[in-house]
């Protein structure tokens, strides 16, 4: 298992956030994800198939962006 910290930019208010976790929960492989609003950051678990690239996409098409 993997675990990475992303910096999520674009996030505003708990929506963002509950929306962010929402489309990285919906990668195949991923286990956990906690974002924080407050920092501007998340924290992802995830196995294969799962991907950081998988990962940024998914943040990338609900809006926001990760790195």
């Amino acid at each position: 298992m993997s675990e990475k910290k992303f910096e999520v930019t674009g996030m505003t208010c708990a929506a963002c956030s509950a929306h962010v976790e929402k489309a990285v929960k919906g990668v195949e492989g991923v286990k956990s994800v906690s974002v924080s609003l407050l920092t501007n950051s998340m924290l992802v678990d995830f196995v294969s198939p799962a991907t950081v690239g998988m990962i940024e996409n998914a943040v990338a098409k609900a809006g926001y962006g990760a790195k």
